[in-house]
């Protein structure tokens, strides 16, 4: 995990890396809070959605559950509605940014 990222047991999970993420974009980012407040929406999303697939660790997304994810938000899944494409569109990119960042050196 760069940047500052968590360590040790913690730095590899989903929820570890999208905390650390949020922090990242508040701090070297400076992000504006509304902007931060919906990526946390999206990113909390996301992360029950892994959860749901049973995918824990960061390392262990895969292409197809970025993609179920996308699907998800169309159609919406328990406890979500579907999101406008606005909306969508905000949610992968948060997603997006959230990989790049965890893979980056």
């Amino acid at each position: 995990m760069a940047r500052g990222g968590p360590s040790g047991a913690e730095a590899d999970t989903v929820g570890g890396v999208v905390t650390a993420y949020l922090n990242h974009l508040v701090v070297e980012r400076g992000i504006a809070r509304n902007t931060l407040d919906g990526y946390a929406r999206d990113l909390r999303r996301y992360t029950e959605h892994l959860s749901r697939a049973g995918v824990t660790r960061i390392t262990d997304v895969t292409a197809g559950h970025v993609t179920r994810f996308a699907v998800t938000l169309r159609d919406g899944e328990e406890g979500h509605h579907p999101l406008a494409e606005s909306s969508a569109a905000r949610a992968l990119a948060a997603v997006r940014g959230l990989h790049r960042f965890a893979h980056a050196d």
